[in-house]
């Protein structure tokens, strides 16, 4: 009996782990870094360069309400970022969002 419940015990561990894993897989987040195109309300133009094709192109990033926008270290409303044409940009997207090219988190160089 001792042995069967130590086994159960390491069997619920095991599960445990393997489903918190599974979910920190399931994030498929990329980093777009490169400089700015355009800005609307809702997406941001990025010119992004390839790292291993060295192919240069234009990506559409969409922005919610949800998107965190850092200007340095601080976290501004998209609204307020100013961001501006030609300024240095990282975003990280979500490719598993409903949205597609969902952005979910903005980094931008602090204001002067």
């Amino acid at each position: 009996m001792i042995i069967q419940r130590k086994s159960s015990r390491l069997l619920a561990v095991s599960v445990v782990i393997a489903v918190v894993a599974m979910t920190t897989l399931q994030a498929h987040e990329m980093m777009y870094r490169g400089t700015v195109v355009e800005v609307q309300a809702t997406k941001v133009a990025v010119k992004t360069t390839d790292d291993k094709t060295k192919k240069t192109e234009t990506v559409w990033l969409t922005v919610n309400k949800d998107t965190k926008v850092k200007r340095g270290d601080v976290l501004v409303p998209y609204r307020e970022a100013h961001i501006a044409k030609d300024e240095r940009i990282v975003v990280i997207v979500n490719h598993d969002a409903e949205t597609k090219m969902l952005a979910t988190e903005i980094r931008l160089a602090p204001s002067h």
